[in-house]
């Protein structure tokens, strides 16, 4: 299960640079639009991916994910949020430089 998160985890991060490069706002840099995408990504997917499985855990239901359709929901309910969250810091105008006080 861990590896299978890892390979679909380099996989995002692969297309990546082809994604940000269409999505990120004009004003961005392609290069920070692909750093911005890929840290918000893993960050965010690992959260997401520690809560469930330490709720899981908890719960005593960690062996569910032997069962290919829990895992394949399991990917999905991490991944998915990280892509939305990532997606959304990409398009984000960069923020102006602030102005010291006179």
């Amino acid at each position: 299960m861990y590896i299978t998160a890892l390979a679909f985890w380099v996989i995002f991060l692969a297309a990546a640079p082809l994604y940000t490069s269409r999505a990120r706002n004009p004003q961005t840099r392609p290069l920070a639009a692909y750093l911005i995408f890929a840290a918000t990504f893993t960050i965010s997917s690992f959260v997401i991916f520690a809560v469930i499985i330490a709720a899981l855990s908890a719960l005593g239901q960690l062996q569910a994910l032997a069962d290919p359709i829990a895992a394949a929901a399991f990917l999905l309910a991490v991944f998915i949020p990280a892509f939305v969250v990532a997606r959304w810091q990409v398009r984000k105008p960069p923020h102006p430089p602030e102005r010291p006080d006179p």
